[in-house]
């Protein structure tokens, strides 16, 4: 602002001396052509004096002390000296003559024919603009010209030294007030651009709850917002991180923990008995399996969060597909007691689709339903035409339900229902949230519909081929109507 405030003033003087320059030479030149007219004014009333005694015999003559007082008398009115001198530049008039006025006045300086006006240092009255007009007199022809000399410092009137004064006053003060207010501006629009730039530079060394306070609705207030915004973003991202570390580092020690355990428990011969070494291997190859289909879950996640999940279209029969997925998971229904019943409309038709996709997508939503279906129970799979082309597969068990507050979390990575269950019936939680990115992937949209005690139905919505833009029609969405509505 120092650098402005010079610069203001620079510009400022600059242009207050270039137009005081300008004022004062047009003054200046006003002031020559008054005085030159006003020269000529007196020579023809010097003329006029001598012609009237000429004409008229009986009037006064036009002698010396007439002269000069005449010659005083006009010379105060125009503030200047005037007088009369011979073709040689010698005063003749006035006599006597004062101390201040020349004595002699350059013939060079004299006019012939026409009046002339230069500028010459005269004694003793120094710099001056001499006016000479030349004088037409029969009764004295010693009066070759009429002088007038006016100091150049009192050219100008009194009043324009005053106009400069004025005007340096009002720029000194525009000056100062227009520094004052652009001191006032740029501390308003600075101070808000200071505080951002501060919490950006807390959030940059972990300080993730830092924010701006907002005011007005301008572009820096957008900013601020926009930063407020970026930062919830990032704090919600590294909360997230941190659960998800914490989850997947839990769901890998538990098993790991209980494969040493009993491991070391078979190489120490701490079990004698055969049944027992068998249920100890078959609680490894367990904990092995459940290791093996969290990192599945966990990889097939972070090939969809990097875009590496590629898909290979092809054309899918939905009876076919569906039917592999009940066979392959008919042994686990078996040995609770569940049927798998399959309701496939006549109308279904084949989807362009990504069948290891699909495999994935119902083997992991027909797995939940068998798991959570009581003994007995019977795991529900229908498969429609929708209108516009594609299908709708639903799944519906007669588990114990999930609660309202919870069903629009099932589908977060590893969101458990309730940890009691979760000890009970297993699970990472990351089966859904794989399901929700792949159905996404796909173009379509999977929903939830649940009340606790009735079971639960999730439905899967597939276009009838892969849109160009996966997950154009995508997203996963917790569903509170009937399942009838498909969703």
């Amino acid at each position: 602002m120092l650098v402005l405030g010079l610069l203001s003033l620079f510009l400022f003087g600059a242009l207050f001396a270039f137009f005081a320059w300008r004022e004062n030479d047009r003054l200046e030149k006003r002031a020559r052509a008054e005085l030159v007219e006003q020269a000529k004014e007196m020579a023809r009333d010097l003329e006029v004096a001598f012609n009237l005694v000429q004409r008229f015999p009986d009037l006064p003559a036009a002698n010396q002390e007439r002269i000069t007082q005449l010659l005083r008398l006009e010379g105060k009115l125009v503030n200047a000296v005037s007088v009369v001198v011979d073709a040689q530049g010698y005063v003749v008039a006035p006599l006597p003559l004062p101390l201040r006025y020349p004595r002699r006045i350059a013939a060079d300086l004299l006019a012939e024919d026409e009046a002339r006006a230069v500028d010459a240092d005269i004694s003793p009255l120094g710099s001056c603009l001499v006016v000479a007009i030349p004088l037409n007199i029969a009764a004295e022809h010693s009066y070759h010209n009429l002088v007038v000399a006016k100091r150049r410092d009192q050219l100008l009137q009194a009043g324009v030294g005053d106009l400069i004064r004025y005007l340096a006053i009002a720029g000194g003060a525009a000056l100062v007030i227009s520094v004052l207010l652009a001191l006032y501006l740029s501390n308003y629009v600075t101070r808000p651009l200071h505080r951002l730039s501060r919490a950006a530079w807390e959030m940059a060394h972990g300080n993730l709850e830092s924010r701006v306070e907002v005011e007005g609705r301008d572009e820096i207030s957008s900013l601020a917002r926009y930063f407020n915004y970026m930062a919830e973003r990032l704090q919600r991202g590294y909360q997230q991180q941190k659960e998800f570390v914490a989850n997947v580092s839990h769901e890998i020690r538990t098993p790991l923990t209980s494969i040493e355990g009993f491991t070391q428990a078979l190489l120490d011969d701490m079990v004698e008995r055969e049944d027992e070494k068998k249920r100890y291997l078959r609680i490894i190859q367990e904990e092995t399996r459940r290791l093996q289909r969290v990192l599945a879950q966990l990889l097939a996640l972070s090939r969809l969060d990097a875009g590496a999940w590629i898909l290979h279209p092809e054309t899918v029969s939905l009876p076919d597909l569906l039917g592999e997925v009940r066979e392959r998971l008919r042994p686990r229904a078996e040995d609770k007691g569940l049927a798998i019943e399959l309701f496939l409309s006549p109308a279904l038709r084949p989807v362009e689709s990504d069948r290891v996709a699909l495999e994935q997508v119902f083997t992991n939503i027909l797995d939940n339903a068998v798991k959570f279906t009581p003994q007995g129970g019977t795991v529900h799979v229908s498969a429609d035409p929708l209108p516009r082309g594609g299908a709708r597969i639903q799944v519906r068990d007669s588990g114990p339900g999930i609660p309202e507050e919870d069903l629009e979390h099932i589908f977060d990575r590893f969101f458990r229902v309730e940890r009691s269950r979760s000890q009970q019936y297993g699970g990472s939680g990351l089966g859904l949230a794989v399901c929700r990115e792949l159905v996404r992937l796909l173009g379509g949209r999977i929903t939830a519909w649940s009340q606790p005690g009735k079971g639960s139905v999730f439905t899967v919505e597939l276009p009838g081929t892969l849109p160009e833009i996966p997950g154009e029609m995508g997203g996963a969405e917790p569903f509170r109507g009937s399942p009838q509505d498909g969703a």
